[in-house]
């Protein structure tokens, strides 16, 4: 070994990694000269990290490629940056490929110092590298929208997602740097929020989510957005376990939309053959489900800041619910099992606090009598309604009518709609 060439040996170590390069460094003190040559750390640093020149994650100036490598590699907040675009990319290349196409590469350190003196303010380190990493959402149709110009909502995919119901519709979208600038200097034009930009928006644009750069948060615009610039904060605090990971807030908030995605609380639906992702949790204990006679009811809810208030007034707080009725197949041996059965009526039970404010009894729901069929697809619908306080909950029970209203076989029954939360998460999206 000690015979190698050196030269030859700087051959070899060029095709293996980072870690097996750092190993072979501990061989011979020959071997480790070698290891040191920062032709060897240059294409490390490009290949695992967004790097194009010597600088450590905060930007500062490292002597060579090998010291550059090392501090992105112990800093704990590019491993949670990493591990969080890893995170998103991996739910997104196995539920939604057409998204994933949406993310664009990381932008360089120019395209950040221009954005910022656009601005006329600095990004947290933490927001500096969530854009290193990747630059937002790059779909031609939402770009030419966010600079004012016509697009087409068919082909519009939002990261974030959304909710759709009595025709308010929400689909946001991450975006770039170039978007942050434009939509900023167009929707907050006046100094009364400095240092605060658009960091995510719906696509008919209705819904903002906000940065502040001083904090290093994130906010959510309400419904008196526009009227004196309210908006309401969509992380915890947190106390910073160190001074790298302060103003952290964007981060944690797409680390727990990520860890939403995984756990499946927020699912991919289908609706009129548009896929987005939706908002409207799937699992428990934010999404219930009883099943009557046959009748399979699963409901859930879904906060709507851009209609709230930050006030606890009377309808302060707006929440979207979303109920899922579907007739089972029957268990073997079952008998009267139903083969179609028909919604008549509506009885919900509203409380807010565990407190019972309203009972609301009705004909249909949205206007529709749905008929369901045996082993069909599950009928879909989503309302709203408003709360007082931050929390709150839904239940009742549906009428339906064996067989047809206009033919019936059998005395109506109830199906139950179990207990659902609608409260006012910790983390808003």
């Amino acid at each position: 070994m000690e015979q190698l060439p050196g030269a030859l040996l700087h051959a070899i170590l060029a095709k293996v990694s980072a870690a097996d390069s750092a190993r072979a460094a501990c061989v011979a003190r020959s071997w480790q000269q070698v290891v040191d040559q920062d032709s060897l750390w240059e294409p490390h640093c490009r290949s695992d990290f967004p790097l194009t020149r010597r600088l450590d994650p905060f930007d500062r100036p490292c002597r060579t490629w090998k010291e550059t490598y090392q501090s992105w590699r112990s800093s704990r907040l590019v491993q949670r940056t990493s591990s969080c675009w890893k995170s998103l990319r991996t739910w997104v290349g196995r539920n939604f490929k057409e998204l994933g196409s949406s993310l664009a590469p990381g932008a360089t350190i120019e395209e950040l110092n221009e954005a910022e003196e656009a601005l006329k303010c600095r990004l947290p380190p933490a927001v500096r590298l969530l854009f290193r990493y990747c630059n937002g959402q790059r779909t031609p149709s939402v770009d030419t929208d966010m600079d004012g110009e016509p697009q087409s909502e068919a082909h519009y995919v939002g990261l974030i997602g959304g909710y759709n119901f009595s025709h308010h519709f929400v689909n946001v979208h991450l975006l770039s740097l170039r978007q942050v600038v434009n939509l900023t200097a167009r929707v907050l034009p006046t100094p009364s929020r400095p240092n605060r930009l658009i960091i995510a928006a719906s696509s008919n644009l209705n819904k903002f989510f906000f940065l502040d750069a001083d904090d290093g948060n994130v906010y959510v615009g309400t419904r008196n957005l526009l009227v004196d610039g309210e908006m309401m904060v969509c992380v915890p605090e947190q106390p910073s376990t160190s001074e790298e990971e302060s103003k952290d807030g964007m981060l944690r908030w797409l680390e727990n939309f990520a860890h939403c995605l995984q756990s499946g609380i927020f699912h991919v639906r289908t609706e009129e053959g548009i896929r987005s992702i939706s908002l409207y949790p799937d699992i428990e204990p934010y999404c219930t489900t009883a099943v009557t006679r046959g009748v399979q009811v699963r409901c859930s809810g879904v906060f709507v800041p851009e209609l709230s208030r930050v006030e606890e007034l009377d309808d302060s707080y707006w929440f979207s619910y979303s109920v899922r009725m579907k007739l089972l197949n029957p268990e073997p041996g079952q008998k009267d099992a139903l083969s179609t059965c028909q919604l008549s009526d509506r009885h919900w039970v509203i409380r807010a606090n565990d407190r019972v404010i309203a009972e609301v009894r009705g004909r249909a729901v949205i206007g529709m009598y749905p008929l369901l069929r045996r082993g069909c697809d599950e009928f879909v619908y989503e309302s709203c309604t408003g709360l007082s306080t931050k929390k709150g909950s839904l239940d009742g029970d549906f009428t339906f009518v064996p067989g047809r209203m206009s033919v019936p076989k059998g005395e109506p029954f109830q199906a139950v709609v179990a207990r659902f939360p609608l409260d006012v998460p910790q983390y808003i999206y």
